[in-house]
């Protein structure tokens, strides 16, 4: 679960960096710099303090539920951690390539007509965005958290996938030669995927050892499809990693295959739709 904390945090800090860098960098040359980085600045924070007022709204819930609203809400927040994670990348598949250039053109439109609470509010929902997908993808791992030693494991893994996030903002920046922009979000969006698809498998994990059991289903949705734990088990520390970043199971069960194949059918269909859709786009405009 950690490294799924890692993870996490590390891809949507860097997203969020890369935000503040297209909008630090519009303002560097400009000659009202200071007076527009002080309302940018000021977005940035707000954004944060959305992000901040959604994790403790989501505690406060959470504190009024009982035993079997909590299930609920926990299987209701991993399945919609899972949704937001194929919505954003769907979303940069969609406007990653013009982002930087809408993002400016949106900063020049307010700048123009000194209109510095346009800017303030493209930062803060910019900042805000990223912040929130990181605590709703979060928040299902955080309800599992035990004891005060998974706290401060929970809190160090954030704070690794921070640092992990500046130092790949860096490298990236210097070495634009060698790894592009393009090929980072392309590689991360498929490990997002399938994480994704191992939120979704533990959530429906939960639907059906908790709810679901208590009817008669048939036999066959329990039945193991096949044991790899000899090659590989879910239980080791690497088989544990796979299991939390790409739904791995060494002894899966039928229900867990059709999850998966639900998952991955719907994530083939969308981007099938998108990319049609995008065609067309392109034919009606040529």
């Amino acid at each position: 679960m950690m490294g799924q904390v890692i993870f996490i945090v590390a891809r949507e800090s860097v997203e969020a960096l890369l935000v503040i860098g297209i909008l630090w960098a519009w303002m560097a040359h400009r000659a009202d710099a200071r007076t527009g980085k002080a309302w940018l600045l000021g977005g940035i924070v707000a954004g944060f303090a959305l992000a901040t007022l959604l994790a403790l709204a989501l505690v406060g819930v959470t504190t009024f539920l009982g035993a079997n609203a909590r299930n609920w809400f926990e299987i209701g927040m991993l399945t919609m951690a899972a949704a937001l994670i194929v919505q954003m990348v769907f979303w940069m598949r969609k406007h990653g390539r013009t982002l930087k250039h809408d993002m400016q053109g949106e900063l020049d439109r307010h700048a123009a007509t000194s209109n510095w609470w346009g800017v303030f509010a493209l930062a803060m929902i910019a900042v805000g965005r990223e912040g929130s997908e990181t605590v709703v993808f979060l928040y299902g791992s955080f309800l599992q958290l035990q004891s005060l030693g998974n706290y401060l494991t929970f809190a160090g893994s954030a704070i690794a996938g921070l640092g992990i996030a500046l130092v790949l903002f860096w490298a990236l920046q210097v070495g634009a030669r060698f790894v592009s922009w393009k090929w980072f979000f392309r590689v991360t969006e498929w490990m997002l995927l399938f994480l994704g698809s191992a939120l979704f498998l533990t959530a429906m994990g939960k639907l059906l050892s908790k709810h679901l059991s208590a009817f008669d289903l048939p036999g066959w949705i329990y039945a193991t499809v096949w044991d790899s734990s000899g090659v590989l088990s879910d239980s080791s520390m690497f088989g544990s990693l796979l299991a939390t970043l790409a739904a791995y199971r060494s002894q899966p069960i039928v229900w867990d295959i059709l999850m998966l194949a639900l998952y991955w059918g719907t994530v083939v269909a969308l981007f099938a739709w998108q990319k049609r859709r995008c065609s067309a786009t392109r034919l009606a405009t040529a």
